[in-house]
């Protein structure tokens, strides 16, 4: 069997011209998949931090100020301060155990909040809707 050198075949089959557009395109998926699956956790985690941030006004609202702070208080505080973290505040579920136990008695809050992946939920099924959850233990001050 015969084979051609470079130098035989047709210009148009030795040329490179193109092949970095071809491998670009080849790679764009892969990158468009990191950055937006990037983005995606960045939310995520934002998200868990004001919620966490947000239990722990509630649980500082009901121990330090007395027996005048019950649950309505103490779920008010959580929902403006993930109001005031930019987040919505519509699917917020508190739980508040050990209101009014007395002073050295441990308050807690657990709060829970439903999260969507904006790409990752397309991509991976099984994760489109998750609960971010965040869960503060304080004691009773009076």
């Amino acid at each position: 069997m015969k084979f051609l050198s470079n130098s035989q075949l047709p210009k148009h089959v030795t040329s490179e011209r193109g092949s970095t557009a071809v491998e670009f395109a080849l790679f764009l998926p892969l990158l468009v998949v990191l950055v937006f699956g990037m983005i995606d956790f960045g939310l995520l985690i934002w998200q868990k931090e004001v919620l966490v941030n947000a239990t722990r006004e509630g649980a500082r609202q009901g121990i330090l100020f007395g027996a005048g702070n019950g649950k309505p208080e103490i779920e008010t505080a959580v929902a403006q301060a993930i109001s005031d973290g930019g987040l919505d505040a519509s699917g917020l579920n508190i739980k508040v155990t050990g209101v009014g136990t007395g002073v050295g008695n441990p308050l807690a809050v657990t709060s829970s909040l439903p999260f969507q992946f904006i790409v990752a939920d397309k991509l991976i099924p099984g994760i489109s809707r998750n609960t971010l959850t965040a869960s503060i233990t304080m004691m009773n001050e009076g």
